[in-house]
């Protein structure tokens, strides 16, 4: 349950840190929009300023017109010559300044949208930059944790072969001297069987009617109490085959009972699967392409060797019954669950 809670937490992690850089890059362009709103608006109050002006200027003409006509009709044709063509220098000065406002206004327009294309460019740029640190990060973190833990797991393997072997050579000694003690124990009972056959011998010399009957007492008693002990040791036998067979039934139901349980078992997030050795590379590629094709995973690192075994690094992006879908893939034999880790052994082509 722990590393269930510590994947979901790194999902959770992974998924604000998504959450924060899309928000980034939405401040970024919110603010590029404005400042390019901005400044658009600052120009179109200039040329609105500027047009403005240019009609006062043809106000002014007008009147300036009206009053010479007033003043002089003498002089009329003349200044009205002179105004319209001061008119006319002035209409196409007003053009010029329109043609001028329009230019400075699509050029306002332009680099208001090439300077909010670029800052959007960065702040992507800086996400993505951002993103890539992190992901090189967690796979430099998940590559030390898989090498150290090959390591104790290698040491794990080392102890628990000579553990083995020193329970083995135990049980060996043992069984040598119970085989010593029960020779020994057989050849001083038919020593001291035989010295007091000696002695009954010797005192009954003259009743050996007697002694024949105390010998086939004595040969019929052995033979009795080897019957008995034979018939103890057979039952004996069998009671350690009852209770033999009765631990593996129970050890079968534990480990049927525990497979089902660890094939519900749902994972998300980051899960590391070591392959048993020897790999066959053939099985390993099947392995390979059976994994990418399921949904809503991601194989992120694989590493190890053919020999000493392999690890795969993949990545759920929701809850899923890894292990079950691990055991329903045509290359895998056997999948067990150990820990915090899946152990996968892969069939081999005869």
């Amino acid at each position: 349950m722990r590393d269930k809670a510590e994947a979901k937490r790194e999902a959770e992690e992974a998924k604000q840190a998504r959450k924060a850089e899309a928000m980034a890059r939405k401040e970024a362009e919110w603010s590029a929009r404005e400042r390019a709103k901005k400044e658009a608006k600052e120009d179109k109050e200039m040329a609105k300023r500027e047009a403005e002006e240019a009609k006062q200027a043809r106000k002014a003409e007008a009147m300036a017109r009206k009053e010479a006509e007033l003043a002089a009709k003498e002089r009329a044709k003349r200044e009205a010559e002179e105004a319209e063509e001061r008119a006319k220098r002035e209409a196409e000065e007003a053009k010029q300044a329109r043609k001028a406002e329009a230019r400075v206004k699509k050029e306002a327009e332009w680099v208001a949208r090439e300077k909010a294309k670029r800052e959007a460019e960065e702040a992507k740029e800086k996400a993505k930059r951002e993103a890539e640190e992190r992901i090189k990060e967690e796979l430099k973190e998940v590559e030390e944790r898989v090498k150290r833990e090959t390591k104790e797991a290698k040491e794990k393997a080392k102890r628990e072969a000579e553990e083995a072997k020193q329970a083995r050579e135990a049980e060996a000694m043992a069984k040598k001297e119970a085989e010593w003690s029960a020779r020994e124990r057989a050849k001083r009972e038919a020593e001291e069987s035989k010295e007091r056959a000696k002695r009954e011998a010797e005192e009954a010399k003259k009743a050996r009617e007697a002694e024949e009957r105390a010998k086939e007492e004595a040969e019929l008693a052995a033979k009795e109490r080897a019957k008995k002990e034979a018939e103890e040791a057979k039952q004996a036998w069998e009671a350690e085959e009852r209770a033999k067979e009765e631990a593996e039934l129970v050890a079968k139901e534990r480990v049927k009972r525990e497979a089902e349980e660890v094939s519900a078992e749902l994972y998300e997030g980051m899960v590391e699967l070591v392959i048993s050795s020897p790999v066959d590379l053939g099985q390993m590629k099947k392995l390979e392409e059976a994994l990418r094709q399921v949904q809503d995973l991601r194989l992120l690192l694989i590493g190890g060797s053919l020999d000493e075994g392999i690890k795969i690094v993949v990545s759920a992006g929701k809850p899923i019954p890894l292990v079950s879908t691990l055991r329903e893939m045509p290359p895998v034999e056997q999948v067990v669950k150990k820990g915090k880790e899946i152990q996968v052994s892969l069939r081999t082509n005869l």
